[in-house]
């Protein structure tokens, strides 16, 4: 699964602002992979988002200059497993939600505990994996 880039991600990326911030990334790093370290030219070298929370208004703390072969590639999946995770984090908190304010009300909250949320954890184990709890 990859990490979720803006619709108008590839055209920021051809803009003269891009270019503009990439080439200064590059030379500000020094022209070396903030990963391993190594020394590279301007055309092996790419600048990384750490994200896309700020696409065309980014921060230097957004961004890390790369090697194109090697440490890219292995940045680019780490951050699309981050984004992954969080996504599923999200829809299980949802879920719990759901359940929990289904069950107890909407007030759930004011008086849950840990059983509360055991419950749920059995319902959704059942919902995934059949009443046994061993996959299909």
């Amino acid at each position: 699964m990859t990490s979720s880039r803006p619709i108008n991600y590839e055209k920021y990326l051809h803009s003269a602002k891009w270019h503009n911030i990439s080439a200064a990334m590059k030379k500000y790093a020094n022209f070396t992979c903030q990963r391993c370290k190594k020394v590279f030219h301007p055309g092996e070298l790419d600048v990384h988002h750490l994200n896309y929370d700020r696409l065309g208004n980014e921060r230097p703390s957004d961004l890390q200059v790369l090697c194109h072969a090697e440490c890219h590639p292995i940045a680019d999946a780490l951050r699309a497993e981050r984004v992954n995770s969080h996504r599923k984090q999200r829809n299980s908190d949802a879920a719990s939600h759901t359940f929990l304010s289904k069950k107890y009300g909407d007030n759930y909250a004011a008086f849950a505990d840990d059983g509360m949320y055991d419950e749920f954890e059995r319902w959704s184990a059942k919902k995934h994996f059949g009443e046994t709890g061993e996959e299909w």
